[in-house]
C-alpha cells in the first residue's frame, strides 16, 4: 500500500458516512457462479486460480470476506428439495426441529478463524462482513416457501416464537462475534421481495418482522457496525420499512427487478447501497458497461452507493469482458473523491442512532 493510501476497512467505512475517502470501494461482495468461473478456465483464467480470495487477487479488487452465523445445525433436517420446509406445526418445532437449532454462540467465531480474520485485517486490502438470518428468511427455512406465506395467516403465534427464539439467540451471537472482531458491516438475509414489490404488508412487517430488529439493532450500534439487508428483488417499499427500523443500506438492488437507487437516496438519504450494476449488460461489451456505469455514477458521487455486480456474474460474461468491467469500475471508483469536494453531502449511518 501506498502511504497515503486508504485501507480497504478505512475506505468502506467512510465511504458510507460520506467522509473523505481516496476513492470508492471496489468490491465483488458476492462469490462468482461456478459456472462462470467454470467458463473463465475455459476462456484461458490459470488453473491455479482458485477460490473467492484468490479470483479478487487475480483481478485487482479490494477483497471481500464473509463470516456466516446460522441458526441450523448439522443435526437440522435438510429439505427434501428446494423450497419445501422441514416443518409444518408448532409440535414439529418443538419435539423435532428446535433441539437441532441454536448452536453455541461461542462457537461461530473460533479462534482460528478471528486470527485468519484479524491477519487479512492487517494486510489493509479486505472489507470484512458478519451475516445472520433475518425474520423473514429464517421461519421461510423451517416452514418452506408456501406454508411460510400462510404462516402469517395459520399460525402468526408460531411465528412469533421462531422469531422470538432466533432473536434471544443472535443477541448472543453477536455479541460474542463483535467481541472478538471489528467487522465492516453486518448483513442480514431476508429475500423478502420479489419482482413485484414485498411479499407482505407494511402491517405484517411491522408485527412480524420489525421485533427482531426492534431487539438487535441497539445491540449492534452499541459496536457501531453498519446494518446492511441483503433483499432481492424491488425493495422500493421495503427500503423505507427497515429504515424505519433501523437499516444503514440494502444490497443488492437487482436491476432486472425495476429497482433504482437514486429513488432511494432521496427517500431514506441515511442510507447506503451496495450492488446495482446490471449484470444484464455485461456481455454486450464496454460501451454497453459504461452506459450503466455512468447511470450510476450521480449516485457514487453522493458517497452512499457502492457500485457491484447486482446479484453475481453470469456465465454469459467473457473473461476479457470481465476484465474489462473490473477496468471501468476503477476507472469510476477514481472518480469520486471526498478530499476534493466532489462527493455531495450526505447523512451518515450514525445518525440513525
Amino acid at each position: 500500500m501506498k502511504k497515503d493510501e486508504m485501507t480497504a476497512s478505512e475506505r468502506f467505512g467512510a465511504y458510507l458516512q460520506g467522509k473523505p475517502v481516496d476513492r470508492a470501494p471496489v468490491v465483488e461482495w458476492a462469490p462468482w457462479w461456478v459456472q462462470t468461473v467454470e467458463r473463465w478456465l475455459r476462456d484461458g483464467l490459470p488453473r491455479e486460480v482458485s477460490g473467492y480470495e484468490a479470483l479478487q487477487d487475480y483481478f485487482g479488487l479490494d477483497h471481500c470476506i464473509q463470516t456466516h452465523s446460522s441458526a441450523l445445525t448439522g443435526q437440522t433436517p435438510r429439505p427434501p428439495a428446494f423450497g419445501h420446509g422441514i416443518m409444518e406445526s408448532a409440535d414439529d418445532y418443538h419435539m423435532k426441529i428446535k433441539p437441532t437449532l441454536f448452536p453455541d454462540p461461542e462457537g461461530i467465531l473460533p479462534q482460528a478463524r478471528v486470527d485468519y480474520l484479524k491477519a487479512t485485517r492487517e494486510r489493509g486490502d479486505t472489507v470484512h462482513f458478519f451475516t445472520v438470518q433475518g425474520s423473514f428468511w429464517f421461519p421461510r427455512q423451517l416452514l418452506g416457501i408456501e406454508n411460510h406465506l400462510y404462516g402469517f395467516y395459520d399460525q402468526p403465534e408460531l411465528y412469533h416464537e421462531l422469531v422470538e427464539d432466533l432473536a434471544v439467540w443472535q443477541e448472543k451471537v453477536l455479541r460474542c462475534a463483535f467481541e472478538r472482531f471489528s467487522f465492516d458491516f453486518v448483513t442480514f438475509e431476508e429475500d423478502m421481495s420479489y419482482n413485484g414489490g414485498p411479499m407482505i404488508s407494511e402491517e405484517q412487517f411491522r408485527v412480524f418482522i420489525a421485533p427482531l430488529y426492534e431487539r438487535l439493532v441497539p445491540v449492534i450500534r452499541e459496536y457501531k457496525i453498519p446494518i446492511i439487508i441483503d433483499s432481492d428483488g424491488d425493495i422500493t417499499k421495503a427500503v423505507d420499512w427497515y429504515g424505519s427500523v433501523g437499516a444503514d443500506g440494502m444490497l443488492p438492488l437487482e436491476r432486472q427487478a425495476g429497482v433504482d437507487v437514486s429513488v432511494y437516496l432521496k427517500k431514506q438519504p441515511a442510507m447506503a447501497f451496495l450492488g446495482h450494476f446490471d449484470k444484464m449488460c455485461m456481455k454486450y461489451g464496454e460501451k454497453a458497461m459504461r452506459k450503466e456505469f455512468e447511470r450510476l455514477l450521480p449516485s457514487m458521487l453522493r458517497g452512499k452507493l457502492i457500485p457491484s455486480v447486482d446479484h453475481q456474474t453470469p456465465p454469459d460474461v467473457s473473461l476479457d469482458t470481465y476484465r474489462v468491467y473490473v477496468s471501468l469500475l476503477k476507472e469510476y471508483a477514481s472518480m469520486v473523491k471526498h478530499d476534493d469536494g466532489t462527493i455531495l453531502p450526505c447523512p451518515t449511518f450514525a445518525d440513525n442512532e
